[in-house]
């Protein structure tokens, strides 16, 4: 990790530094034909230093370095907190998806908004010294900093149902927008339905879709005030205007039958489909609003997924075979590699785009850059069909899990190979498994009524730390943004959520009762709202308040 790059949006100071005190002339002497100047009373201690030095000095310490210097004197406390280093180091530990989202939040809100938001954890006195600061830099990534303190301090949630939406028949997705304002709920019943979030934190419905097929897929853009949704035959754009309507922008249509993947670039400017003519088609937003379309690449056969990597330079486009695709500086998109494996399944890019993984039916293929094409580096095999592949955020690790009831952990080596590192058992199938947003934990999700937590010691080593029980099978789990917190859905229509404590050990915090069984629940970016999503046809909105 560049630590020049990681305080590149701090370089601003936060106090201004105070006069350097003037030394006292030294004596000076001829030694050898030169004149040598003798200073007897400097001092060169940290404590002598600018403020500003000692600012940026502090500030290449890790999250753990901090919190012990702050113990160290009075001194360094006050240095400390009154420069936010620990809020810094803390944000810094995470990658930059989470750096944009949940500040995308605290920048949204505005002061009733905020005091409404911090109001369910902490008392006026806090809310009004947190307030001073909210024209500082540092504001969001303290606000984040408490917020997640508080949470993970509060030994119980209390749960207040927000919304619930009822559908006539199965839900597919549900998704929320990155500002935690909207959300949206695509079904079968061949509708779409958004509800808002109002200043007052309670949520209401106001719009409805209606198709003439059942909708598949529902996203929002990074920027939140874009929706795309996908039928049979074709994919819809809207927009959202400034009374809060939403209105459709353009509709792409794609008459092969069975809508492929539909994804928006990181950035929110381009969206990458399938089109019928055997080519991916990438349309772009003009300064007027418009999409139109801005490339367009050939790719024969069928094409099941075309995914952006996390910074938007790369495409990734699966089929008969994987094709990986780069953004040049006119903004054209060339093809600089192309891998074929056979009986493959699934394809995905890690976040620094320097590896590859393939999955087929009973292996996971990881791939390298080597002398401008991609070499396999590593096969992970299991003794079933892979459920889950993925790369962690930092792009060190990698997860295969399995209907063969274990899932694999691997780690990037020094010399750039892939080393088996670590198997998790469980007694039956393991249908989901995701790292935490800083790398440090990963949990899984299994058909023998149980989730387990895993955590990253000393040596890349990986070790339990918990096991969540259901009596049901365990649909999905997941962690919050900021990783204190994991929430699991079970077909014992019950979703459990559980929080990190100091001492490495995870404790139940809450559980929300459903009426059927829950297929999927996650967090949202600020982890103050749990949506559920049950089999009969309802998405439930819950927030997470303390319990006093």
């Amino acid at each position: 990790m560049n630590p020049l790059k990681n305080h590149s949006n701090n370089d601003v100071p936060l106090l201004p530094a105070p006069g350097q005190p003037a030394l006292e002339e030294a004596p000076t002497s001829v030694s050898a034909g030169r004149e040598v100047t003798v200073y007897e009373k400097c001092e060169c201690s940290f404590s002598n230093l600018p403020y500003v030095a000692q600012s940026l000095i502090i500030r290449y310490l890790g999250f753990r370095e901090i919190t012990r210097l702050k113990r160290v004197c009075k001194y360094f406390c006050n240095l400390v907190e009154n420069d936010k280093t620990l809020e810094r180091a803390w944000i810094r530990k995470f990658t930059s998806p989470y750096h944009y989202q949940p500040k995308t939040i605290v920048r949204t809100k505005d002061k009733q908004q905020l005091r409404h938001w911090l109001g369910a954890f902490t008392d006026m006195d806090t809310i009004r010294s947190l307030m001073e600061h909210q024209k500082h830099l540092y504001f969001p990534a303290q606000l984040l900093f408490i917020n997640s303190k508080l949470m993970s301090q509060c030994k119980k949630f209390k749960l207040v149902e927000k919304i619930e939406i009822t559908h006539c028949n199965e839900v597919n997705m549900v998704n929320l927008s990155p500002d935690d304002r909207y959300l949206v709920s695509a079904s079968k019943d061949k509708t779409v339905k958004i509800c808002s979030q109002k200043t007052d934190g309670s949520w209401e419905p106001t719009a409805a879709i209606s198709n003439k097929k059942e909708v598949v897929t529902a996203k929002f853009s990074p920027c939140g005030r874009h929706l795309m949704t996908a039928t049979e035959f074709a994919a819809k754009i809207y927009a959202q205007d400034d009374d809060g309507s939403w209105k459709e922008k353009i509709t792409i249509s794609n008459r092969s039958g069975w809508p492929n993947s539909t994804n928006f670039s990181p950035d929110g400017q381009y969206l990458a489909t399938a089109a019928d003519d055997n080519t991916v088609k990438i349309f772009g937003l003009d300064e007027e609003g418009q999409w139109g379309v801005k490339n367009t690449i050939p790719h024969k056969g069928t094409t099941l997924s075309v995914t952006f990597s996390a910074d938007g330079c790369n495409l990734v486009i699966f089929g008969n075979d994987v094709k990986i695709c780069s953004r040049v500086d006119d903004g054209s998109w060339i093809v600089e590699g192309t891998v074929h494996e056979s009986l493959s399944i699934s394809a995905k890019l890690s976040c620094n785009r320097r590896h590859l993984v393939i999955s087929s039916l009973f292996a996971a293929h990881i791939y390298g850059q080597g002398d401008g094409s991609w070499v396999k580096k590593a096969t992970v095999q299991h003794k079933d069909v892979i459920s889950t592949c993925r790369f962690s955020a930092d792009s060190c690790h990698l997860v295969t899990a399995s209907t063969d009831s274990t899932a694999k952990i691997c780690n990037l080596q020094d010399d750039g190979s892939w080393q088996e590192i670590t198997t998790i058992a469980h007694d039956h199938w393991v249908i989901a498994a995701d790292f935490s947003a800083n790398c440090h934990h990963l949990v899984t999700a299994s058909k023998d009524n149980t989730a387990k937590i895993y955590t990253r010691k000393a040596a890349g080593k990986w070790e339990q730390q918990a096991c969540i029980t259901h009596t049901g099978v365990v649909n999905s789990a997941k962690f919050s943004a900021d990783c204190f917190h994991v929430v699991t859905a079970s077909d014992d229509n019950t979703v459990k959520i559980s929080g990190l404590q100091l001492d490495g050990s995870w404790l139940e915090k809450a559980t929300i009762q459903h009426n059927s069984k829950v297929t999927s629940a996650h967090f949202s970016t600020d982890s103050r709202h749990v949506v559920t999503v049950t089999i009969d046809n309802k998405v439930r909105i819950t927030e997470l308040q303390k319990d006093v």
